[in-house]
Formats: C-alpha cells, sequence, structure tokens
C-alpha cells in the first residue's frame, strides 16, 4: 500500500475563488470610474452670467440738447414806466385832521345825504340832493356855511327831507370840518373852510331870521347883504 496525500481543493472552486478576488475589485474601480466621470461632468455646466448689464452711456451727441431761449428784448424787460399821475388841483391839500373831524360829523348828513354823497334814495325819490359837484356846496364858501348854520326852506316836494340849521349841533371846528370833508371828498375838490371862517359866517349870519330856513333864490343876496 502507498502512502499518497490526498489535496482537499477542487481546482475548479480554487480558479473560480482566485477570479472573483480579481472582478470583484475590477467591477467596483471601473464603477466608481463612471460616478466619478458624471460627477464631474454634471459640474461642469455653464453658469448664467449674474454680472450686472453695463450701464449705457448716451453719446454727447445723442444725449437731449437743452431746449433753446430766444434772446431777451432789453426793452420788453424794463420796468414800466410810472403811472402819468393827474395833476392835483390848484391849492393846499386839505388838512387831514379837519377831515378827519368833518368825515365824523358827516354821520349826521348822510342820514338823507348818503354815506356816498349822492343822496340817499326813499323809493322812486332821494331823501336829499347829491353832494357830488354840488354848486351850493364847491361854490362861494359863505353859501355852504349859510346853508349848515339856517337850512334851506322846504318849498317843494324834489326831495323828501328838508335842509334843517345845524348851528346848534356844530360847533365852528365840526363846522369847518365837515364842509371840508364834503367838499374834498367823492371826487369834490374846492378849498379847505377854516375853524375861523366858519367862527366869522356863525357871527355875521346870526341876525338872518329865517326859521323855516333860508330860500333858494334868496342865498345870494344874504350873502351880498353881510359882506
Amino acid at each position: 500500500m502507498s502512502d499518497h496525500t490526498n489535496d482537499p481543493k477542487n481546482p475548479v472552486l480554487s480558479f473560480i475563488g482566485t477570479a472573483f478576488l480579481f472582478i470583484v475589485p475590477a467591477a467596483l474601480i471601473v464603477m466608481l470610474g463612471i460616478v466619478g466621470f458624471a460627477f464631474l461632468g454634471g459640474s461642469g455646466l455653464e453658469k448664467k452670467d449674474e454680472a450686472a448689464p453695463a450701464t449705457m452711456v448716451a453719446s454727447p451727441a445723442a444725449q437731449a440738447s437743452p431746449p433753446a431761449v430766444a434772446p431777451v428784448d432789453p426793452a420788453a424787460t424794463a420796468e414800466p414806466a410810472a403811472a402819468t399821475v393827474a395833476a392835483a388841483p390848484s391849492g393846499d391839500a386839505p388838512p387831514a385832521d379837519l377831515m378827519e373831524v368833518g368825515k365824523a360829523s358827516y354821520m349826521m348828513c348822510a342820514a338823507c345825504h348818503g354815506a356816498d354823497g349822492q343822496g340817499l334814495k326813499a323809493g322812486p325819490m332821494l331823501m336829499a340832493p347829491s353832494l357830488i359837484g354840488s354848486e351850493l356846496l364847491l361854490g362861494d364858501a359863505d353859501a355852504a356855511l349859510l346853508i349848515i348854520l339856517k337850512g334851506i326852506a322846504k318849498e317843494n316836494m324834489d326831495y323828501m327831507g328838508m335842509m334843517a340849521s345845524l348851528a346848534a349841533g356844530l360847533n365852528d371846528e365840526k363846522l369847518a370840518g365837515v364842509l371840508t370833508y364834503t367838499r374834498n371828498e367823492w371826487g369834490n375838490s374846492a378849498p379847505a373852510i377854516t375853524v375861523e371862517q366858519a367862527a366869522a359866517a356863525r357871527a355875521k349870519f346870526a341876525g338872518v331870521d329865517t326859521p323855516a330856513g333860508v330860500k333858494r333864490a334868496e342865498i345870494q343876496a344874504i350873502i351880498d347883504a353881510h359882506k
């Protein structure tokens, strides 16, 4: 009997085992290569250009030109000539303080002659004549003073009111003031009446006995008789 030692390894199984040891690592390497290539290829995608667009600057020729300015005419920009002032009436301006006294005293006259001096309306008629441009008011100072001191007789119905004597209601200053005011208001223009003139008229017409007022037709005759 011979002593042969039997090899427990099967040649086929040994080959398969050896091949497995080489094939499996190689397959893993190939798979890793494929995954890596795909990853690297995907990371190469183009990125969007995030840079802000460059600001477009128009060329000087393209920019809008400022509106043309018309040449200025020196004559057009010159200051307007001062308005021509109407020539002042002859004589000195009435004293301001006397005008103020007269304006206040006129309130009793406005009841018939109106605040505007045109005569207060009473229906279709006037209470008293207009003082604007009145010949009796703007003429001889003595005529105006006589009328205020003695009143005017009511001879017809031309006016609803009656010009009564105001001698007791107006002292010499107020008498001078109210006549100065009415003679130089509403466009009227006449010399001022002084306080001295008022006092003199009161004295010289004191003897005129006309309880109902002087008649218009007799005014000038009375004045002439007391010069």
